[in-house]
């Protein structure tokens, strides 16, 4: 499904030979699996350095400690490993061959997009929701489904302006007609 939303989204592409349906179906699982062991890498680098943060160490003869630093710098790496995850995802899934410059451009949006989502949802079910009251021991499922469908609609927004960013290109360089007024 991701596969044909992408599709619709990036329909200024024409390519003269579509995927084959088996490298269709495999690129997903296969990604998947990258995905997974990316995950593990990432779990690890940072549980290491949560660990680091607690810790004293000597540096040129004085006691360190990490601190409030260490929790700024977990943070900007997860934000990059995010980045790199959306590019990843927008230079494999949409048939076609994209430009990094522009799955980057695309990848930075929507992980912007997403930390601002989910500082926000993270807000709301903290201090406004009654979900807990509401559906009782499903709030937690209920909750992962509603941020599994912004996610997908992040992931489609991030893929939206590549799309127009492309436009904008063709049009700049004369290979598409400007758009009536």
């Amino acid at each position: 499904m991701l596969e044909n939303a992408f599709a619709v989204i990036f329909h200024h592409r024409r390519r003269e030979r579509p995927r084959s349906w088996l490298a269709s179906a495999l690129i997903p699982y296969a990604f998947i699996v990258v995905v997974a062991i990316g995950l593990v890498v990432i779990t690890v680098v940072s549980g290491a350095l949560q660990a680091l943060a607690v810790r004293e160490f000597q540096a040129f003869g004085e006691l360190r400690t990490f601190g409030v630093l260490s929790v700024w710098f977990i943070y900007l790496v997860g934000i990059a490993g995010e980045i790199l995850l959306l590019t990843a995802i927008y230079l494999v899934m949409p048939a076609g061959q994209l430009r990094l410059k522009h799955a980057l451009i695309g990848g930075i949006v929507a992980a912007l997009l997403w930390e601002v989502t989910r500082h926000a949802l993270v807000w709301y079910f903290a201090t406004m929701s009654q979900i807990g009251v509401v559906y009782g021991s499903f709030a937690t499922t209920i909750a992962l489904l509603l941020s599994f469908e912004i996610a997908a609609t992040v992931l489609l927004l991030g893929a939206q302006v590549i799309a127009i960013y492309e436009r904008r290109l063709k049009r700049a360089d004369g290979a598409l007609p400007q758009p009536p007024l």
